[in-house]
């Protein structure tokens, strides 16, 4: 029983880490992938006799919730930041404390674009990001007011 359960547990963690490699996974996705492998670990090494399994797989979805949340602060944050760049229409740097990443969102000129089948006003945003590696990578969006006023990103 105890050799299933660890294959089982093993070919999920494969899984999970295989499809993960198919798409870009957002804060939100990694964080609850990395609290689920930590608290299944760490459920398995609390567990004892028979309940080994059952603490195992409770550790695994108590660490996806938490690490989850935790991601999507991340996420958050830098959102509020790009936005405050579309809003004010100028440049805005930040440093993300979580993660270590810095970041420049660059709004450019307005235009007009018909968005949700109405003419409005939209901009491109050019997103510099550095790593903490040194690395750097540029993202490219564009957003657009919505019904309301609102700037929405639309790519």
């Amino acid at each position: 029983m105890k050799k299933a359960a660890t294959l089982t547990i093993a070919a999920a963690l494969i899984a999970s880490v295989s499809l993960a490699g198919c798409v870009p996974a957002s804060n939100a996705q990694l964080g609850s992938t990395t609290g689920a492998v930590l608290g299944g670990v760490l459920g398995n090494q609390v567990g004892k006799g028979n309940g080994k399994v059952a603490a195992t797989i409770a550790g695994t979805i108590i660490g996806s919730a938490i690490g989850g949340q935790i991601g999507a602060q991340w996420d958050a944050y830098d959102q509020q930041n790009v936005n405050n760049a579309v809003y004010t229409g100028q440049p805005k740097a930040w440093q993300n404390p979580n993660n270590g990443y810095s970041y420049t969102a660059t709004p450019g000129n307005v235009y007009q674009s018909t968005y949700q089948g109405y003419n409005t006003e939209c901009r491109p945003v050019t997103v510099a990001a550095r790593l903490p590696n040194g690395q750097y990578q540029n993202i490219q969006m564009n957003a657009c007011r919505d019904g309301s006023g609102v700037w929405r990103q639309v790519s």
